[in-house]
Order: C-alpha cells, then sequence, then structure tokens
C-alpha cells in the first residue's frame, strides 16, 4: 500500500535532484531514501528515476507521479495540521517584541486581540532584533515583530504592519525646536541620548551621522524609554525616537531629519513552522490593524 512518507521523500528526490541532497535537507540517511524510492518503483512496476553521474533525472512516468503528488502531499500536510490543533489546542503564543516597538503595538494588543481571544495566553519576551531573531530560529518564540530597512530572510514569513519615522527630539523652549529640519552637521558637538545599541534604530542613527560625516557627541545611552523622554525634556541633551511615541508629549519637539529616517516593522515567523491555529489567530487579528 502506498506510504505516504514514501512520496514525501520521493519528491525530495525530484527537486534536489540527487539522493545525497534530498538526504541532507531532510536530515535522514541516504539508504532510507533510496529504499523509499525502490518501494514505490517495485509497488507501480515503473522506473521513476534514470541514474547517471550527475544525479537523478525523472523518468516521464516519475514526471507523472510528481506531478500528482505534491496535491496530495499538501493536503495531507493541511488534515495533520488542522488534527493536530484539535488534539493539542495549544492557547499560548510565544510572542517576541522589541521594547519601543512594543510601547507602539502592544496596547492595542492587549485591549482588542486577547478580548476577542479570552482563551489565548500571550507570553511576551522583549529583546532586539538579533535576539528576537535566534529565538525564533531556536523555537523558543513562534512569532514576533521585527524592525528591518532591508527584505527579510526567505526562512521568515513576513507580514507587513507599520512604517516608523524617526526623529530629533528637542526639549519645547530649545533653539533647535524652533522649526525646520535637522541634518548631521547642524548636531555636530551637540549632546545627546540614545537608545543602546541593541536597539535597531540606533544603528540606524549612527548610519544617519556617518553618511553625513560627522561623529555624534553621545552623552547617554539607555534602554529606558522614561530616561530618555527626562533627560530631553529638562534640556540636558537632544535624543532621536519614533515620531509616534512623543506626538502626545507637550514638553518634547519632534524635528524632521533633513533625510528621511524611517523604519519598517513587520510580523514574522519560521515559513517551515508549525502553524498553529493561536498563531493564525494573531496573524489575522495584526492583519487587521493595518487596516
Amino acid at each position: 500500500m502506498m506510504n505516504l512518507m514514501h512520496l514525501k521523500y520521493f519528491q525530495a528526490v525530484a527537486m534536489c535532484q540527487t539522493v545525497s541532497a534530498a538526504a541532507e535537507y531532510l536530515h535522514i540517511s541516504q539508504p532510507s531514501l533510496s529504499g523509499a524510492v525502490r518501494s514505490l518503483e517495485n509497488e507501480f512496476g515503473v522506473l521513476l528515476f534514470r541514474r547517471h553521474h550527475r544525479g537523478m533525472e525523472l523518468t516521464s512516468e516519475g514526471e507523472v507521479l510528481f506531478k500528482l503528488c505534491g496535491d496530495l502531499l499538501r493536503r495531507a500536510e493541511h488534515l495533520e495540521e488542522r488534527m493536530r490543533d484539535l488534539g493539542r489546542e495549544r492557547k499560548t503564543l510565544r510572542l517576541g517584541v522589541p521594547p519601543m516597538i512594543g510601547s507602539l503595538l502592544l496596547p492595542e494588543i492587549y485591549n482588542g486581540f486577547l478580548s476577542a481571544h479570552p482563551d489565548i495566553r500571550l507570553e511576551i519576551t522583549e529583546g532586539g532584533r538579533q535576539e528576537i531573531t535566534g529565538l525564533l530560529s531556536e523555537g523558543y518564540l513562534d512569532m514576533g515583530f521585527l524592525p528591518h530597512t532591508m527584505p527579510l530572510s526567505y526562512e521568515l514569513a513576513v507580514l507587513p504592519v507599520d512604517c516608523l519615522e524617526i526623529v530629533c527630539c528637542a526639549a519645547k523652549n530649545s533653539l533647535l525646536a524652533q522649526g525646520g529640519t535637522v541634518n548631521p552637521s547642524a548636531l555636530r558637538n551637540t549632546p545627546l541620548v540614545l537608545f543602546e545599541d541593541s536597539f535597531f534604530q540606533t544603528g540606524e542613527i549612527k548610519k544617519w551621522f556617518a553618511a553625513g560625516g560627522v561623529e555624534p557627541d553621545i552623552l547617554l545611552q539607555t534602554a529606558q524609554l522614561s530616561t530618555m523622554i527626562r533627560v530631553i525634556s529638562e534640556g540636558i541633551a537632544n535624543g532621536f525616537m519614533f515620531r509616534r511615541l512623543i506626538e502626545d508629549n507637550p514638553e518634547l519637539v519632534a524635528v524632521p531629519t533633513e533625510k528621511p529616517i524611517s523604519i519598517n516593522v513587520s510580523l514574522v515567523w519560521k515559513r517551515d513552522a508549525y502553524f498553529f491555529g493561536c498563531m493564525r489567530s494573531f496573524r489575522d487579528f495584526v492583519q487587521g490593524m493595518k487596516k
């Protein structure tokens, strides 16, 4: 009787064109793969591959099986996912969030998503982009919000969420707050407070200064939003933050950069990871947040 695992092995050999490459892709032994292909050939009474020094080439019969088994394997995988969801009843979503992005997104998530899905529990891990990416890769997180300016790795499924503008922040009575835009030269020898280097936006700000040929005069780096706001509002230093974080703060003025600095934010998860029902619910909620 036809074995679905044998079909999966056959499909991998057909795609990789060598048994060794398919075995490495599936993390199984080469004899197991070769045995699965021989089993299918014996069961159907056909030759599925022509074997030559360059690898494995599908025969005409193999081409037919390859076209037909793709849809069958997809349906079997979908059935398996649905039944796992029903059987496990998993209701915990492990989510990674960078701190400043969390300040903008988490209130709506807590108020909206958890209200609509009281049976789902969120486990939030705060961290920088590199830390969240690593935890996703190792399977310690299910999903995460990542800041980026370039396309993310193909290993990640990506749902674009927002585009955040970074602005220079100044006390309301400072000279910098009088209007216009700012460039790196205008901030030469000006004391600055920045977030720590683990924050993605700090790297983008330093690149902005480097492009302008200016070494920033960094007075303080911190991980605390409250510290940043206090230092700027008291006129001790200027800083950089997402515009939306300060637009309702009467003590601070947002001064746009001459060449705009912006960061994309996306919800990501491992492309090949099992997609639990709670992950699907959260993805759909975040997609609705964009509207």
